[in-house]
């Protein structure tokens, strides 16, 4: 029984030792948290404009930016949107788990005369 128990907190102690958040960058805003799972997790903020439209700045594990700017949003319509329901950062997009993404907004073109 003794030695069950120990195989069993080294389990626990392994899973826990994978899915480590690191340390948020010193740089980073208070409001940025860490999201996602894998090779696509990365410190996000997100902040709602209005409609379909969203702000993500989006950081690597050392804080470095990878995007900054107005996302749309493409699948089903929330109000919020949480950190744990970041799947990852994936092609310079943002993909939840509920199979939603937030796309880069096209940046807007010159007015021709």
């Amino acid at each position: 029984m003794r030695n069950g128990r120990w195989a069993a907190g080294l389990v626990v102690v392994a899973l826990v030792g994978c899915s480590r958040i690191p340390t948020k960058p010193a740089s980073l805003p208070a409001g940025a948290q860490w999201a996602g799972e894998g090779d696509g997790a990365a410190f996000v903020q997100i902040t709602h404009l209005s409609g379909t439209a969203w702000h993500l700045d989006v950081w690597d594990r050392k804080g470095r930016p990878l995007a900054s700017g107005t996302f749309r949003l493409r699948g089903f319509a929330r109000a919020r949107i949480f950190a744990d329901e970041v799947l990852g950062w994936r092609n310079g997009a943002l993909q939840l788990k509920d199979g939603t993404w937030l796309f880069p907004e096209p940046p807007a073109q010159p007015a021709k005369p």
